[in-house]
């Protein structure tokens, strides 16, 4: 009975996933409309007002939250497999990524693609700007307000309003200066060691 199960789940799974494909190919402003609407129920939780372009590609789907006033650029890829929690006006430009999970390859006498994988959550709070082919990796937190620069690659996680640029992703400034006595609260540009949360 279990293998049933387990092969009706499997069904149910595929066939989300390729409606999920089908909306995320339907071009122009009826697109974006009908994805608005029938993406939602999809995804673990989605809030309201959201603006999805062409294309957007999402693993496990199932484990994504959305806040409201969301904005998805063409080609956005998020592997939602570890969790990922997007706060409310989380804007993302063309082909940017998001990866929840990634492969261990932490024995070197055992080929990497025989260890398995690691889920670590992404949580981006209120209003953050996430630039064109930026990369965010499995663990990071991304403070409110901060703003991630094109083509950055973000390991680790940064304090709210910053700005981040770079591979590997590290604050060059700041939207707002965080007070004294917080962290990065000397009003300068943190370094990566005092960027990480």
């Amino acid at each position: 009975m279990s293998s049933i199960k387990t092969f009706y789940w499997a069904v149910l799974m595929d066939v989300a996933g390729m409606w999920f494909w089908f909306l995320s190919k339907l071009p122009g402003n009826t697109g974006i409309a009908l994805r608005a609407l029938l993406i939602p129920p999809l995804l673990g939780a989605c809030g309201k007002r959201q603006t999805i372009q062409l294309n957007l590609r999402v693993a496990n789907p199932e484990k994504l939250r959305i806040g409201n006033d969301c904005n998805f650029g063409q080609g956005v890829f998020i592997t939602a497999g570890g969790g990922v929690t997007l706060g409310d006006f989380v804007g993302m430009g063309p082909d940017a990524k998001i990866w929840s999970v990634n492969h261990r390859f932490e024995d070197p006498g055992v080929p990497w693609l025989t260890q398995g994988y690691e889920s670590k959550e992404v949580v981006i709070e209120d209003d953050v700007w996430i630039g064109a082919n930026a990369f965010i990796m499995p663990g990071v937190h991304i403070g409110k307000g901060a703003i991630i620069s094109a083509g950055s690659v973000l390991s680790k996680s940064v304090p709210a309003f910053s700005i981040v640029a770079g591979n590997p992703g590290r604050v060059i400034g700041w939207r707002k200066k965080p007070e004294a006595g917080i962290e990065g609260g000397d009003g300068k540009a943190a370094g990566p060691e005092e960027a990480a949360a």
